[in-house]
């Protein structure tokens, strides 16, 4: 929880920072969420009514003692010499706990630890300006691709190919974060070479507030080689070729 400045001429109170995790799918795709706080309001026209009564009953049952105010008194510490000193003092209003649901509207290409704000929306004080809440997205980790780059619009990913598709090319088929099948292709005839990289442009992560631009999608790629021993046969055709 961070303090805030005054705003609108009025004391402000403090923001309060609240994490929401989300997954790569959602801020590469957009999405909407809600979360879920709990904050303490003023229970309005509650220091009005009498305790024990119907009305009180009736509307203020819930509600507790607001925490103490902190109030400016004049002091005398000798003749002539007065002082001005803050002191305690117990809240005339009431307040209770209230459950809240933000709507977080998470925007493609955002990234880790980007702010969802809401104004005046974390705890109230009586005679006080509610300071922010600020959603703080946390993206949780994928388990087949990473985010990377500058302004983190590229992604990575790992793909795995035999032996003879390293010699002779292949072609293999990765989902994306949004569904859609892209493909990864070396042409026959051409090897490829241990964790060697392959990219696609435009098919990494949206650029945040211009997700009509995209970054490069990169593959590394691993070959599988044989475990076992040769067989007397594989030995000969491997010597043939090569």
């Amino acid at each position: 929880v961070g303090g805030g400045g005054g705003r609108g001429g009025g004391k402000r109170g403090a923001d309060a920072t609240v994490e929401l995790r989300v997954t790569l799918e959602e801020v590469f795709n957009g999405a909407e969420r809600k979360a879920s706080i709990s904050r303490r309001v003023v229970c309005r026209g509650c220091k009005d009514i009498r305790q024990g009564s119907a009305d009180w009953n009736a509307k203020c049952a819930s509600c507790g003692r607001c925490p103490p105010e902190i109030r400016l008194v004049q002091r005398q510490m000798a003749p002539g010499f007065m002082v001005q000193q803050q002191e305690q003092v117990q809240s005339r209003d009431f307040c209770k706990s209230e459950a809240v649901e933000l709507d977080a509207l998470i925007e493609r290409g955002m990234g880790d630890g980007s702010a969802l704000t809401f104004e005046r929306m974390s705890e109230q004080t009586p005679g006080v300006i509610p300071g922010d809440v600020k959603l703080l997205l946390r993206v949780q980790p994928h388990p087949r691709f990473k985010r990377e780059g500058k302004d983190g619009k590229d992604l990575r990913t790992d793909i795995s190919i035999s032996l003879k598709e390293a010699l002779t090319g292949f072609v293999r088929e990765v989902l994306h974060l949004d569904g859609r099948t892209v493909l990864l292709s070396k042409p026959a005839g051409q090897v490829t070479r241990p964790f060697e990289t392959l990219s696609l442009k435009e098919e990494g992560m949206p650029v945040h507030q211009m997700p009509s631009q995209r970054g490069t999608l990169f593959a590394r790629v691993t070959v599988d080689f044989p475990t076992g021993p040769l067989t007397a046969e594989q030995r000969v055709a491997v010597e043939r070729l090569f």
